[in-house]
């Protein structure tokens, strides 16, 4: 639990202008589950200090090796509830929908990892879909891109 009184890095904002081509959203999902699968089985890759527990969206119901973080024509997840590691979920749509969670604040929680990693591959496979605006230091999304690149063997576009 992040018991720091100074603001934790971790604060995503996303709006979608448009859909995700079928196409484009089967890449997408394919390269989220690759992501998923290699942070599941192969934590040493990270570098992190504590191991991120991926859970559905409300926190309560732990992920496991066959479950899928990806539903029909969406994705989301979030921390463990259980441990104090959730915070909002993350929640990627396919289609443009009105009024859908555009926000979500990690607290700096490690699922902070695959929703870094989650928002770099929707850049790289549907770059004009999103805007994403975020309080994460250039730095950390570089570390996460490397990984997606070098240990995860996925396209990740430049960052700047």
């Amino acid at each position: 639990m992040n018991t720091s009184a100074s603001p934790v890095p971790g604060i995503f904002h996303f709006l979608q202008h448009s859909n995700v081509t079928s196409q484009d959203w089967q890449a997408l999902c394919q390269a989220i589950t690759t992501a998923y699968l290699k942070l599941h089985w192969q934590l040493d890759t990270l570098d992190l200090d504590t191991t991120p527990v991926i859970c559905e969206q409300t926190g309560n119901c732990l992920y496991q090796f066959d479950d899928n973080l990806l539903r029909l024509g969406m994705t989301f997840f979030n921390g463990e509830c259980f441990t104090h590691l959730a915070g909002d979920p993350l929640i990627l749509y396919r289609r443009q929908t009105p009024h859908a969670l555009i926000r979500c604040d990690t607290r700096g929680y490690p699922y902070h990892w695959l929703v870094m990693a989650v928002l770099l591959l929707a850049n790289t496979y549907s770059p004009t879909t999103w805007t994403i605006e975020s309080d994460v230091p250039l730095k950390q999304w570089r570390k996460v891109a490397h990984w997606l690149t070098h240990h995860c063997r996925l396209p990740v576009s430049p960052l700047s």
